[in-house]
């Protein structure tokens, strides 16, 4: 493990100078640094693994990298690739707010939403049929990032929902109807929180940062994640939390001030309470060997 001394690890983000927020980008072993040192990014990346073997840390899981098989790392999600012999891969890498621009791409993304705060790692492999359909898809948009067309960001969107779109079809999600008001206030929510969660854990001041009732935000939060505000905001604390004793040489006390409790007593107990584990116990527990 690469530990950060004292931080966490590094933020990759986007140049603001990029008016589209989107890359392709093609991963082999004359490019790429193997093993991967432990980072995060500020954007989407979604990996099409082609060739070569190996395992890709998310978050709190290695998973296995096979040919033919599909990564989605998250924004804030700490990740490192170690792949092994003949590695190739495609990268596809945007910005939330470039998926955001159309209402029915807004709700695509939410369905993904839900594996976001829980270091849930969203992986999956293809069948052989679906391994062609993405190559040729992959294809396209590699062209078209190429291009220098007028629309190119348009294109794009279009071609990156079509790849959105067959991904959640692979993953175990159950149906929900997303409203346009409900969909933009839970992203607003998502937002709040994530920029907040680590000076405020009340679910009335994010209320109030949203101007809605506690009884609204409930309800939204019930509706999307099957949680009730305040465990959303602790999902959020919990996962901030495991990464810190995973990933940084942060003292847990430092970690508990850096998280917003009084004192590092208060935190062992929250932590305990959520994760069964003292901070301690889960930092020395070799989760990721």
């Amino acid at each position: 493990m690469n530990r950060q001394e004292n931080a966490i690890t590094p933020v990759h983000r986007f140049s603001s100078s990029n008016d589209i927020h989107f890359h392709f980008v093609t991963i082999t072993q004359e490019n790429f640094e193997v093993p991967d040192i432990e980072h995060r990014h500020g954007y989407w990346t979604v990996f099409f693994f082609l060739d070569g073997k190996g395992k890709h840390l998310i978050d709190f899981k290695r998973v296995a990298i096979r040919s033919g098989s599909i990564h989605i790392v998250l924004p804030g999600q700490v990740h490192a690739l170690d792949g092994g012999k003949n590695f190739f891969a495609y990268a596809l890498m945007f910005t939330e707010d470039f998926f955001l621009m159309r209402d029915e791409t807004t709700k695509l993304l939410m369905r993904l939403f839900r594996f976001m705060d829980i270091g849930e790692a969203v992986a999956f492999d293809l069948t052989k049929t679906e391994k062609g359909f993405f190559t040729s898809l992959l294809k396209l948009i590699q062209l078209e990032n190429e291009g220098k067309s007028a629309n190119k960001g348009a294109v794009l969107l279009d071609l990156l929902s079509v790849f959105i779109s067959k991904c959640s079809s692979a993953l175990p999600f159950h149906e929900q109807n997303f409203t346009g008001e409900d969909s933009l206030l839970y992203i607003q929510l998502r937002h709040a929180v994530e920029k907040n969660f680590r000076r405020t854990h009340s679910v009335k001041e994010f209320a109030s940062i949203l101007h809605v009732s506690n009884k609204q935000l409930n309800d939204l939060c019930r509706k999307y994640t099957d949680r009730s505000a305040l465990e959303f905001i602790h999902a959020r604390i919990i996962v901030e939390a495991k990464r810190l004793l995973l990933f940084s040489e942060k003292p847990i006390k430092e970690i508990a001030y850096t998280l917003n409790f009084t004192d590092a007593a208060h935190f062992s107990n929250f932590f305990r309470q959520k994760s069964g584990f003292t901070p301690l116990e889960f930092r020395e527990s070799n989760l990721l060997h």
